[in-house]
């Protein structure tokens, strides 16, 4: 079952409310829904929320289990998400590809 038929699956339990998003972003899920790769803006949103829950549930059991991360690793690993974000966009910006080889 993919994410979509799963988000599909459970309809029944939603609500609907209103976010604001960036343009880019706006384009790019509803393009998404244009290939088919969802059924609609909010199936498409919930597909790509649900695995981060999941990660958040999965990273707050293990702080549980073993303690936080030192806060100079939590900057650390901040600090590399950043610049990895960041090379990414550059990346997109300059050639218009993912950065992806």
């Amino acid at each position: 079952m993919n994410c979509s038929q799963h988000y599909d699956g459970i309809m029944s339990k939603t609500r609907q409310i209103s976010i604001t998003l960036p343009e880019n972003l706006i384009a790019t899920i509803k393009a998404a829904v244009d290939r088919g790769e969802a059924r609609s803006v909010s199936s498409y949103i919930a597909s790509r929320l649900e695995p981060g829950m999941i990660m958040d549930a999965l990273f707050a059991e293990w702080d549980a289990d073993r303690g936080r991360p030192a806060t100079d690793v939590t900057a650390w690993a901040h600090d590399e998400l950043d610049r990895a974000f960041a090379e990414q966009t550059a990346a997109v910006r300059n050639d218009g590809t993912s950065g992806a080889a």
